[in-house]
């Protein structure tokens, strides 16, 4: 059934039915597809092979019957959580249109010869988005998207003896340097096993006084191993373990040849191909450090440039990998160890002065690099890791990337301005996590939630995002975890 007042226009196996206001997509590979009128809320459907866009603006949306041996109600069911965009539905919009680049395409908005700027075309009703069809694979049946309300979070870390996740929070200030030394400061906390099946949040004591500020992190060697930015001078960047049972710590790292780093933001840890992963001999730590404190009000004047680092404590042998960032942001490893992508977040300058503080000229982009390991029995100080052949591998439409991870099969996950985004290891895009579409809007379209940092957990995808952490039921496990019997779950 044609909509009245429609036209068609056909290209290479892709029907657009345009109705105005209506934007109607079908793309339907091999099947007879019958579109019929409904009550239905409008989104994207994927149903036996069929995507349909649909935008309304009035109570009457279309539907697709498919006559498929499938059940079209099962699969309904099955994916009533994704949303599909596939590549045609946005590469045409009519007429004239913009869009902050800090905000999410669905906030994509049309300008008239009057200068108004009408609601946005485009409609986001669903958390997971699909943009190409692996990422169902990646998603799996019934997956499900739930969150806790809990302080701003920042960056995660889990631990598979324990089964916890220790995270830390956003920079937060504060008058009163009873409690706390100076006038900014993280929490650190952890999201424990209360019982048999609930979990809470509790904020943990400072391990030392020298975990100031802290940032990124990831384990190591069963222990929780952050980069704590630490404060002007009084206390220096640096590389710190916490035990997650004792929460004893240990300074692994503070100076580059006498010279304090930045503010240390994310890490990683780089371990040989087909090493025992507790083979300390042959592991390095991979780390960034941007100059975002002192742009922030908390360090003093960089002393070295934006810059990728490679420390082996065994030794204590120290260099720097990789330059030419702006900021330098998150670091993460694919799961053979092959390739290092790394987050370029100079989008945000974080400088006051900055008349563009968030600027869409400048990099929100992930570059991927060779990684070249030491040689079998080599000396890891004449014979460090390194990084080459530095290669774009992508950049985000929105916002920029901040912290990076990667599943079992190579996917690489990004928290951006929207929610986490997904590129198969080639850089191709194939679906998004928005976060935050109960975030009252204006216009009607969902402001959404950006992603800080996000760590893979038993059965799902933990994010930060603000005052809230999102867990994704997802069928992808993350390339460092372990085999677990037990999924992570927040209470009930």
């Amino acid at each position: 059934m044609t909509p009245p007042s429609a036209t068609l226009r056909k290209a290479p196996q892709f029907y657009q039915y345009v109705v105005s206001p209506i934007m109607l997509y079908v793309r339907v590979p091999q099947r007879n597809v019958e579109l019929s009128a409904t009550n239905q809320s409008a989104a994207f459907h994927r149903c036996a092979g069929v995507y349909l866009n649909l935008e309304l603006d009035f109570d009457n949306t279309y539907s697709t019957t498919s006559m498929s041996d499938r059940n079209p109600k099962a699969t309904a069911e099955e994916y009533r959580n994704i949303q599909s965009m596939p590549p045609q539905s946005h590469a045409v919009i009519n007429g004239s249109f913009d869009r902050d680049p800090a905000r999410s395409i669905w906030t994509t908005f049309c300008v008239n010869s009057e200068g108004n700027q009408p609601t946005a075309s485009l409609r986001a009703t669903r958390p997971f988005i699909a943009i190409l069809d692996d990422f169902y694979d990646i998603l799996g049946p019934s997956a499900e998207l739930e969150d806790k309300r809990l302080t701003i979070e920042l960056a995660g870390v889990y631990i598979q003896e324990t089964n916890e996740v220790f995270f830390t929070s956003n920079r937060m200030n504060t008058p009163d340097q009873s409690e706390h030394p100076f006038p900014c400061y993280t929490n650190f906390s952890k999201i424990g096993q209360a019982g048999k099946a609930s979990y809470e949040w509790q904020i943990l004591k400072p391990p030392s006084q020298s975990f100031v500020l802290a940032n990124g992190g990831t384990s190591y060697n069963g222990k929780v191993l952050m980069a704590v930015q630490g404060y002007r001078l009084d206390v220096p960047s640096s590389l710190i373990t916490v035990d997650p049972i004792t929460l004893q710590s240990e300074v692994l790292l503070n100076s580059f040849f006498g010279r304090p780093f930045n503010s240390i933001n994310d890490v990683a840890v780089l371990m040989r191909p087909g090493v025992r992963p507790m083979d300390l001999g042959h592991q390095w730590i991979f780390f960034t450090d941007p100059p975002y404190g002192y742009y922030q009000g908390f360090k003093e004047y960089p002393r070295l440039p934006s810059q990728v680092y490679a420390f082996h404590p065994p030794s204590g042998s120290i260099r720097v990998v990789a330059d030419g960032f702006q900021r330098p942001n998150g670091i993460v490893f694919s799961p053979d160890m092959l390739t290092c992508y790394i987050t370029d977040t100079g989008f945000a300058s974080s400088d006051p002065e900055d008349a563009r503080p968030l600027d869409g000229s400048r990099p929100g982009t992930i570059y991927a690099y060779d990684i070249v390991h030491s040689p079998d029995g080599a000396d890891h100080q004449i014979h460090p890791p390194a990084l080459t052949n530095r290669r774009l591998f992508a950049f985000t439409d929105c916002g920029m990337p901040d912290g990076i991870k990667c599943d079992t099969k190579g996917n690489v996950y990004a928290g951006c301005f929207d929610g986490v985004h997904v590129w198969n290891k080639h850089g191709a895009l194939v679906g998004k996590i928005l976060l935050g579409l109960d975030v009252p809007s204006s216009k009607g379209v969902p402001e959404g939630r950006g992603c800080a940092n996000l760590v893979f957990v038993p059965g799902g995808l933990l994010m930060f995002a603000e005052d809230k952490a999102y867990l994704a039921t997802i069928q992808a496990k993350g390339a460092l975890l372990e085999e677990a019997s037990q999924k992570f779950v927040f209470d009930k």
